[in-house]
C-alpha cells in the first residue's frame, strides 16, 4: 500500500507487522485509518508472501478506540450519515477476523474502546503486563456495539464481559486474560519479539489449511449438529483431496521436512 497516513507496514520473513501510527491521538482511528485498515488486510489475503499479520501500536497506547474528535465533529450528522460511518467501521472488524492468515494482536499499552475490538478479532493476543483495557463507551454515552459479536465469541466470562460493558471501568492485562481477551502475557519490552516468535510458529503449516481452521471456527458453531457433520465431512474431503495434503503426505513418508510457501 502507498500514501497510507496512519499505518504503517513492515514485512518481515513472510510476517507484515502492522502499527497503529498515530500515537499523538494514542492510536485512535478516525474515517481514514478505517479505511486504511480495512483495505490492508484485504490486500494481505491475496498475498501469498504473508504468512502472518502482527497488529500493535505506536508510542505508549495500542489504541485507545474512535477518535472523539472525528466523533464529535459529527455530533450533529443525520441518521444515514452515522449508519455510513459505523458500517464501515463494522466491516473493518470483519476484514480483520475474516483474514485466512493468523493474526496476533501485540497490546504494547492502553486498549479502549475500538481497541478492545481488535483484540477481539485477533488470533492470538499478547499483552504486555502494563497494559490496561477498557470498554468504556458507556461513559460517554455510547455502546460497543459494533465490537460486540466477536467479544461475545471470544471471552469466555459472559457475565464479566458485561460488567465491563456496563460500567466501563479500566482493566488490567491479567484481568483480561482471566475474561479470555488476551492470552499470554510478557513485560512490555519482550512483547515486540514474543509476537513475532508467534507469527514464525505458523509457518510451519499449511497456509490454506490454517485458512481452513479459521474458517471451521466461524461457521461450525453456528449450525446445527446434523449439518455440522456433513458440513465438516466435506471440508475434510476437500482439503484431502488438495495439493497441500497430497505435498504434507508424502513428506511425511518420505521423512522429509515440507517448506511451506
Amino acid at each position: 500500500m502507498q500514501n497510507v497516513k496512519t499505518i504503517k507496514i513492515e514485512t518481515l520473513d513472510r510476517i507484515a507487522r502492522v502499527s497503529l501510527a498515530r500515537p499523538e491521538v494514542h492510536n485512535a482511528f478516525d474515517k481514514t485509518m478505517i479505511q486504511e485498515l480495512t483495505e490492508a488486510f484485504l490486500a494481505f489475503a491475496s498475498h501469498p508472501s504473508v504468512r502472518a499479520v502482527i497488529v500493535t501500536g505506536e508510542g505508549k497506547s495500542f489504541c485507545a478506540g474512535a477518535d472523539l474528535n472525528w466523533l464529535g465533529a459529527s455530533r450533529s450528522a443525520p441518521y444515514e450519515e452515522h449508519l455510513a460511518d459505523t458500517l464501515k467501521l463494522s466491516s473493518m472488524f470483519r476484514a480483520i477476523y475474516e483474514l485466512d492468515k493468523p493474526v496476533i494482536a501485540a497490546v504494547n499499552g492502553a486498549a479502549l474502546g475500538g481497541g478492545v475490538g481488535m483484540l477481539a478479532v485477533a488470533d492470538v493476543v499478547i499483552a504486555s503486563e502494563d497494559a490496561v483495557l477498557g470498554l468504556s463507551e458507556v461513559k460517554i454515552g455510547v455502546v460497543p456495539a459494533c465490537i460486540s459479536p466477536y467479544l461475545f465469541m471470544r471471552c469466555a466470562n459472559r457475565a464479566k464481559l458485561k460488567e465491563y460493558f456496563m460500567n466501563g471501568e479500566r482493566f488490567s492485562s491479567r484481568d483480561a486474560k482471566e475474561a479470555g481477551l488476551v492470552d499470554y502475557i510478557c513485560r512490555s519490552y519482550e512483547l515486540p519479539e514474543a509476537a513475532l516468535a508467534k507469527a514464525r510458529s505458523f509457518a510451519n503449516a499449511a497456509p490454506k489449511a490454517q485458512g481452513v481452521c479459521k474458517q471451521l471456527f466461524r461457521d461450525v458453531p453456528l449450525m446445527p449438529l446434523e449439518q455440522a457433520e456433513r458440513y465438516t465431512a466435506k471440508v475434510l474431503a476437500n482439503i484431502r483431496t488438495g495439493d497441500e495434503a497430497r505435498r504434507g503426505i508424502e513428506a511425511f513418508f518420505g521423512k522429509k521436512k515440507i517448506e511451506w510457501e
